[in-house]
C-alpha cells in the first residue's frame, strides 16, 4: 500500500541501493585498489539515520549523507572483494616449474586446438622439498586453475572427464592477457571465474586417474552435462546444428564452431544466442 510510512521507509532504501551500485561501478574504473585507511571514515555515517526528516533542509542533508555512505560502502566493499581475490596468486618462483597435484576436473572439458581445456580444483599439492625425507609441500598453488592438455605423438592422449579425480604434473603461470580495444579481456575473465593460475598438463608427467567421480553435487551436474553432450554428438554425428543444441541444452557455447558464431554476429543474433 502506498502509505506515507511506506514511502518514508522505501525512499532511503532505494537511494542506498542505487548509490551502493554506483560505488561498485566507480571501483571498477580504478587502475589500482584504494588505500583502506580512508574506509574508517564510513563508520560515522550510520549515525545519519538518526537525523530528523524535519525540516526539509535536514531531510535533504540526510538524503545526501545516505547517498555518500552507500556509495563509499559499495566502493570499499568491491575493493575488499578484489583484494581478497587478488591475494590468491601463483608465486613468481613457481611459474614454469613442474608441480605435482591431486584434484578434480571441475567443469565440462572442452576440445580445442591440440587437446582439452578444463577447470581444475586443486585438493592437494604433492611437490616435495628437495633433499627432505618427509612429505613437506612447498609449492603454493591457487585452489582453482584453468588447464589444457597438449597431444604428444609420443604419448597416449589423456582422456579426462568432468568429475574425475586426477594426479597431474602441471606447469603453471599467472593469468595474463592482451589489452586490445574491442577484444576479449582474458584477465577479467580469469578474475570473474576465480582462476588465479593457468597452465598445461605435462605430457611426460605422472598423470594418473585416481577416482572416476569425486564427491560433490556440483561435480555430479558436470558429469550429467558431459553425458548429454556425448549423446548429442554420437546421435547427430556431424550435423551442423549439433553445437547449437548443445549450447541451448547444457550451456556449452564452445560446441558452436567459430564459423557459425561469425554468422550469428553478422546477422545480429549472437547476443540472443548467448543469453539463450
Amino acid at each position: 500500500h502506498n502509505t506515507p510510512l511506506n514511502r518514508r521507509t522505501l525512499r532511503p532504501m532505494v537511494i542506498f541501493s542505487i548509490f551502493f551500485v554506483l560505488g561498485v561501478w566507480v571501483l571498477q574504473k580504478q587502475a589500482a585498489l584504494p588505500d583502506f585507511a580512508w574506509a574508517w571514515l564510513l563508520c560515522g555515517f550510520p549515525l545519519t539515520m538518526l537525523i530528523s526528516t524535519k525540516p526539509p533542509s535536514l531531510r535533504l542533508a540526510r538524503t545526501v549523507l545516505i547517498a555518500v555512505f552507500a556509495c563509499g560502502l559499495g566502493f570499499y566493499h568491491a575493493a575488499w572483494q578484489a583484494e581478497q581475490r587478488l591475494a590468491i596468486t601463483l608465486p613468481d618462483e613457481w611459474q614454469g616449474r613442474n608441480i605435482d597435484v591431486i584434484g578434480v576436473v571441475a567443469e565440462l572439458p572442452h576440445i580445442g586446438g591440440q587437446g582439452l581445456h578444463f577447470s581444475f580444483d586443486v585438493e592437494q599439492v604433492l611437490t616435495r622439498v628437495p633433499g627432505q625425507k618427509f612429505f613437506v609441500p612447498q609449492a603454493s598453488v591457487p585452489p582453482h586453475l584453468y588447464l589444457s592438455t597438449h597431444n604428444d605423438p609420443k604419448t597416449i592422449p589423456l582422456a579426462m572427464h568432468a568429475g574425475e579425480r586426477w594426479r597431474l604434473t602441471l606447469r603453471l603461470k599467472q593469468p595474463h592477457g592482451s589489452s586490445n580495444p574491442h577484444g576479449s579481456d582474458f584477465e577479467v575473465w580469469a578474475l570473474e571465474n576465480n582462476v588465479r593460475a593457468i597452465g598445461y598438463v605435462h605430457p611426460k608427467g605422472n598423470n594418473v586417474r585416481i577416482d572416476a567421480l569425486a564427491d560433490g553435487f556440483a561435480y555430479r551436474i558436470e558429469t550429467w552435462r558431459e553425458a548429454v553432450r556425448d549423446k548429442f554428438n554420437a546421435t547427430l554425428a556431424h550435423a551442423p546444428y549439433t553445437g547449437v543444441l548443445n549450447a541451448l541444452t547444457i550451456g556449452d557455447q564452445s560446441s558452436i564452431p567459430m564459423s557459425q558464431w561469425q554468422v550469428f554476429t553478422r546477422t545480429g543474433v549472437n547476443h540472443l544466442m548467448s543469453i539463450s
